[in-house]
């Protein structure tokens, strides 16, 4: 939000862009205000963006003391750009998530603003990921490391109803194990 300062306003006519202050502890990323009935209001859909997040960092702070303030200052980048993924590691590592080095870069430079401290970031993360596109009938050996075990398999890329359950996460891969099976099984 930037202007020269902020006025009130009884209502705002159809069309125009308005800044409301006070109400970042009710909406994390977006959301629909109305004053009309809940079954008469038509809310405005989020967006579905079609870039992934595969470039990521990591970031902490240069002084411990300083954790709330860069906790605060996430939780303003995250409100303020819905691209971005934060996510805290089972380590206790912050993760960065954007759509390339340029994202990142801007997402950093704005915490580093939002949370008026100093924060190491490390090298960048890029995720690679490898897939099948053609079924293997004939079964494939490999080996233990100590020659002892032997495991044969065959490979097949995932049907196309899987893959868009789990892109529109009907099937959550943190989720619930038992869920996932029985879903899995359908």
């Amino acid at each position: 939000m930037m202007g020269k300062n902020p006025e009130l306003l009884g209502d705002i006519p159809c069309g125009n862009t308005v800044a409301i202050t006070g109400i970042d502890d009710y909406l994390l990323k977006t959301g629909t205000i109305t004053s009309i009935d809940m079954q008469e209001s038509h809310p405005i859909r989020s967006m579905k963006y079609s870039v992934a997040a595969v470039y990521r960092v990591a970031v902490k702070a240069k002084n411990a003391a300083d954790l709330p303030k860069l906790q605060k200052g996430l939780t303003k980048l995250i409100k303020s750009d819905p691209l971005l993924k934060v996510d805290l590691e089972e380590t206790g590592e912050i993760v960065l998530a954007g759509s390339g080095e340029l994202h990142i870069e801007i997402c950093v430079n704005d915490l580093r603003a939002y949370a008026q401290c100093e924060i190491i970031v490390s090298d960048p993360i890029v995720t690679y990921k490898e897939t099948i596109t053609q079924e293997v009938t004939e079964p494939l050996l490999t080996k233990s490391a100590n020659k002892h075990n032997r495991l044969f398999g065959t490979s097949a890329p995932l049907q196309q109803e899987l893959t868009e359950k789990i892109e529109s996460e009907e099937i959550d891969p943190n989720g619930d194990p038992k869920t996932r099976a029985e879903k899995l099984a359908k």
